[in-house]
C-alpha cells in the first residue's frame, strides 16, 4: 500500500437478511460497525497487508512489516488515536499515543458516502503534524483525499 494515494472503491454486494438496502447503508455509514467488515475487505483489496487483532493497530504488511492501523471518517470526522482512547469515559493523553501515532501508518476511509468508499494511508507522523489532538475535522475530508 503506497502512501498518499488515493483508492475509490464502489461495494455493490452488501445486505444483511431481509433489511432494506437503505437500512444497510445507513448502518455502514457508522464507524463502530463498518469497521469490523472494511477491516476483513482492505485485506481483499490490498493482498500485503495482513489483519492482526488485539495489538493496537490492525494490519501488518507481509512485505515491509511495517503497522497499519484504520479509521473511518463519518460525519463527525476522524480520530487517529488509539482506540482506547476513543469513546464515552476514555481520554486523550497525547503523552502517551504520540509515540505510537508516530510508529503507525494510517489507513483512512472515507465511509460518509457508503457504499462509495475512498481509502488512502498517510504517516501518523505527518498526520500529527497538522492535527496535533489527532482529530481530522470533517471539513478537511475532501483535503484529506485530494
Amino acid at each position: 500500500m503506497k502512501l498518499n494515494k488515493v483508492h475509490k472503491f464502489n461495494i455493490k454486494n452488501y445486505k444483511f437478511g431481509d433489511l432494506p438496502r437503505e437500512s444497510i447503508i445507513s448502518l455502514f455509514r457508522d464507524g463502530r460497525i463498518c469497521s469490523y467488515f472494511l477491516e476483513r475487505q482492505l485485506e481483499k483489496w490490498f493482498p500485503d497487508l495482513k489483519f492482526v487483532n488485539g495489538h493496537g493497530y490492525d494490519f501488518v504488511s507481509t512485505k515491509t512489516k511495517l503497522k497499519y492501523d484504520a479509521k473511518n471518517f463519518t460525519k463527525g470526522g476522524l480520530r487517529f488515536m488509539p482506540s482506547n482512547q476513543i469513546g464515552a469515559g476514555r481520554q486523550f493523553n497525547l503523552g502517551i499515543c504520540g509515540k505510537h501515532v508516530e510508529e503507525t501508518i494510517y489507513i483512512l476511509c472515507d465511509i460518509v458516502d457508503f457504499p462509495r468508499v475512498r481509502v488512502v494511508a498517510k504517516s501518523g507522523k505527518e498526520l500529527l503534524k497538522q492535527y496535533s489532538k489527532c482529530v481530522i475535522p470533517l471539513r478537511d475530508r475532501e483535503k484529506v483525499f485530494a
